[in-house]
């Protein structure tokens, strides 16, 4: 295991040479990454403005749960999210677990912008940490971040690279939350659009910070069509988001949001 994580500690460092500036290769002084599959160990979000209701409920870039679990998105059909899993090798996963530590992620702390922007995005990093779960937050992150700006960044280039998978699967989820937000869409979709499968009154689900939720555990076929549709006598426009494992209820997908 030793070899391996040496040949991983090189790739990396490769990889944060590559996309500038350095930070300390990881070591084993952080405690064992969980191996609870229900448990989200290391998420990652940039929450951007004046993006469409679909774009605002997407999942995590990246979720990697207990075990090594990746689930990123893959994609929309319709009103319907399309998502993709893989599992990182045991050495991958410990590895990234000790970068993600060696970036400064095991602590709360938000690291605001240098330049004030209207219209800036907001980062939300999530790790878990000897049983604790920390948040970072960067606002309006940049590729010439620097300081810890800069390490968060180049951790974040890096993570993408060292989760690629050269074989996916589409994510089955338990159950998918319909996220309906009115006032979306052209004229031309809105009086095309057609009553919602089922008869499910969407507009009247709990209220979350990316529209009105309501629990499906399955997703009528003409979902993937369109994302506009009629429901309880008003245009909505309807995201289908896959839940992740650690996700039960409507208000899990607001724990993390700005």
């Amino acid at each position: 295991m030793g070899v391996r994580l040496s040949t991983l500690a090189g790739e990396a460092a490769a990889v944060l040479a590559v996309l500038t500036g350095s930070i300390h290769l990881p070591y084993a002084r952080v405690p064992e990454p969980p191996a609870d599959p229900g448990v989200a160990v290391l998420q990652v979000k940039e929450w951007r403005s004046l993006v469409g209701p679909s774009e605002r409920a997407e999942i995590p870039e990246v979720t990697i749960l207990g075990g090594g679990r990746v689930i990123v998105p893959a994609g929309q059909d319709g009103a319907l999210q399309r998502t993709a899993e893989h599992t990182l090798s045991p050495d991958r996963y410990l590895y990234i677990y000790r970068l993600a530590h060696q970036a400064g992620l095991a602590q709360n702390r938000h690291l605001s912008s240098p330049v004030e922007a209207t219209d800036g995005s907001l980062l939300v990093v999530t790790l878990r940490s000897g049983g604790r779960k920390y948040t970072t937050t960067v606002t309006s992150p940049g590729s010439d971040d620097a300081g810890r700006r800069g390490r968060i960044a180049r951790f974040r280039r890096a993570l993408s690279i060292l989760i690629a998978a050269q074989k996916s699967t589409p994510y089955r989820p338990a159950a998918y939350a319909a996220l309906a937000s009115g006032g979306y869409g052209t004229t031309e979709s809105q009086a095309a659009a057609r009553p919602w499968p089922g008869g499910t009154d969407l507009g009247a689900g709990v209220r979350t910070y990316v529209g009105r939720c309501t629990p499906l555990t399955s997703v009528p076929l003409e979902a993937a069509q369109t994302a506009q549709w009629t429901s309880g006598g008003t245009v909505l426009w309807v995201t289908l988001r896959p839940l992740l494992p650690h996700e039960r209820t409507c208000t899990d997908i607001d724990q993390d949001t700005p």
